[in-house]
């Protein structure tokens, strides 16, 4: 595989948590390093970043405590 075509896969891979702040340190660089020469994977970027707004506008409210408590009730009944 050409590298160019191995560092575009690197990018779509990482680009989605590049977008929602969850890459490590070293990957955020990457990211931002290779959008910075191509137009193109900047405007991704900013396609996931619009995507990412859309969905959490779209997402009804769902109190912290109710996933919590499911997820301790379901707990408490396992063996």
């Amino acid at each position: 595989m050409n590298e160019a075509l191995t560092m575009r896969r690197r990018f779509l891979e990482l680009a989605p948590w590049h977008v929602n702040g969850t890459l490590s340190a070293v990957d955020q660089a990457w990211v931002e390093d290779y959008v910075r020469s191509r137009p193109e994977a900047h405007a991704e970027l900013t396609w996931y970043a619009l995507l990412q707004e859309k969905i959490r506008a779209d997402a009804p409210p769902v109190p912290p405590e109710a996933g919590l408590e499911r997820l301790l009730h379901r707990i408490r009944k396992s063996p």
